[in-house]
């Protein structure tokens, strides 16, 4: 199957019909609801047979694309989609919408023009805009939209676009899992803390409270160990901070023995190496 130019022409030509008819529709949609009524809105959608949804598109396209933009894109040469025009006017986030005053795609049509480029692509679009495809469009593909084939197609003719999506998934999965972690961490401490689940840790008694920071410091020190990769370049300040641990904890190792009375075997080798004491 093979096309001409003026097949390509024509096919550009009916395109560009749809989008003033639904702009059209969109002006049309916007003079029913002057008045701020939701409820004859939705029974004139149902009336001229079109979805909710999709006519509150069409009223919110037609809105944003005032006269003197809708001018430029017919005067500029450069083929212009409807599906185009409705990603600039859909809104964000914020509200606002993806590119007010369209003026993003005022400067796309400019390096169109001096480029010697025809036409103007919704993945073009949304890449310089910084939006990517609905997940709902990229399944269902629909009036033009960009179908799963070409957003991959986009993002591996553009390393750079790549690069930043695979970045913020790797950025995502590490949030992902250090939430994750701390969650099932905390969920063991309350677990062994209120039912006693682990069998070598005794039901609490009166001197709960004891027990509970023991099992609080055992489990923080597993979580720490855990947390970071078992060879780690250390600063200087990172440096001292290990060495007041080991103080540290070289005191509390000879008190837990002494609570239990286990007799000390010697000057503490924790303690002999470092300088730092701090107490408990």
């Amino acid at each position: 199957m093979s096309y001409t130019d003026q097949d390509v022409r024509e096919g550009r030509s009916l395109m560009n019909k749809g989008r003033g008819n639904r702009l059209a529709i969109g002006e049309k949609l916007l003079a029913i609801t002057a008045s701020g009524d939701e409820a004859a809105f939705d029974q004139y959608c149902d009336e001229i047979s079109i979805g909710p949804r999709l006519a509150r598109e069409y009223r919110q396209t037609a809105r944003m694309c005032t006269p003197p933009v809708r001018q430029l894109v017919d005067d500029g040469g450069v083929h212009v989609a409807y599906s185009v025009l409705r990603e600039g006017a859909a809104t964000g986030p914020g509200g606002l919408p993806h590119d007010e005053g369209y003026r993003t795609l005022k400067s796309l049509l400019e390096e169109a023009r001096t480029a010697g480029t025809c036409r103007v692509t919704l993945p073009q679009y949304k890449r310089a805009l910084g939006t990517g495809p609905a997940f709902r469009d990229l399944l269902e593909g629909q009036g033009g939209d960009a179908t799963v084939d070409e957003y991959r197609n986009a993002l591996l003719h553009d390393p750079a676009e790549r690069d930043k999506i695979i970045n913020a998934l790797l950025e995502e999965e590490g949030k992902l899992r250090d939430s994750v972690t701390k969650s099932l961490e905390d969920t063991r401490r309350r677990d062994r803390e209120q039912a006693g689940g682990c069998t070598d840790i005794p039901k609490p008694d009166k001197g709960g409270a004891l027990l509970r920071d023991l099992i609080r410091l055992r489990d923080q020190a597993v979580a720490m160990q855990h947390r970071y990769p078992r060879q780690v370049s250390l600063s200087a300040e990172q440096h001292d901070a290990c060495m007041q641990l080991i103080g540290s904890f070289g005191i509390l190792h000879s008190w837990v023995k002494s609570m239990l009375g286990v007799p000390e075997s010697g000057t503490c080798d924790h303690q002999a190496a470092s300088p730092y004491l701090v107490s408990v």
